[in-house]
């Protein structure tokens, strides 16, 4: 898989399908890989779907020093211009969310429409669930209904032994921790002027539903889906449902 140098990093990236560009930005720790396959598989059908590893995760290098989600949404854009690519779609998922909300920020020019997946304003204005999960390994329960582990196991078991060993650990793990403590959008909101669809599952414990509640009525004009009887990684359980919503708000909104 190619790497590209953006700045101080060489970024690991993914390229699949065509059309127009559509940079997946991915959340605590987890790599390119946690994406699964059938869900960008979907996506490559109509677009040029972008996966990256951020810094202090998966096969991009390591970060020298201390960051913020801002620094972040910055190596976004500017992988975006290493690859030529002027403007594109952009979907961000719980930490990524909150990257692609400064992305809309401080990059406008580069993004056309924003989907923000199962995150939150960061600040006093979000309510936030139970992450220790991240720390301690045991990250079925915080992605997943016990429904679905439970008509899932092999394939689960089968998705985490091969994703692991490129999660962030130690003080890479603590970096982008400390970056997410960095974020605050909950009085810049409005400033974002993207066509945005806010997208959570109903039974999420990681960061509860009413925080896309809030962005979606805080960010002018956003629409927002919920996925039903789904948890924090309903890309991963739900691929056709969150796929069909996300083309459908590209292709119509």
């Amino acid at each position: 898989m190619p790497k590209i140098t953006v700045g101080d990093l060489d970024i690991h990236y993914q390229i699949q399908g065509a059309g127009e560009p559509l940079l997946l930005i991915m959340g605590l720790s987890f790599s390119l890989l946690d994406w699964g396959t059938i869900f960008p598989d979907l996506l490559a059908q109509h677009y040029k779907v972008i996966l990256f590893d951020n810094r202090d995760a998966g096969r991009t290098s390591q970060s020298t020093h201390p960051f913020t989600v801002t620094q972040m949404a910055d190596d976004a854009a500017s992988l975006l211009l290493a690859l030529n690519i002027p403007k594109a779609h952009v979907l961000g998922i719980s930490m990524g969310g909150m990257i692609a909300q400064h992305f809309a920020l401080n990059h406008p020019k580069q993004l056309d429409k924003l989907i923000l997946g199962c995150t939150a304003a960061g600040g006093a204005c979000s309510e936030f669930g139970d992450i220790s999960g991240f720390l301690t390994g045991n990250l079925l329960d915080l992605l997943f209904t016990p429904e679905f582990i439970a008509s899932h196991q092999p394939d689960l078991t089968q998705l985490l032994q091969a994703t692991a060993s490129f999660h962030s650990q130690g003080l890479a793990l603590q970096r982008q921790l400390q970056a997410m403590g960095t974020h605050d959008t909950c009085h810049s909101l409005s400033r974002i002027t993207a066509p945005t669809l806010v997208i959570t599952g109903d039974r999420d414990p990681v960061i509860p539903p009413q925080n896309s509640a809030f962005l979606a009525k805080a960010i002018p004009g956003a629409k927002q889906v919920t996925i039903a009887d789904a948890s924090h990684g309903f890309c991963v359980s739900h691929p056709e449902a969150t796929a069909s919503a996300l083309i459908d708000f590209l292709q119509h909104e």
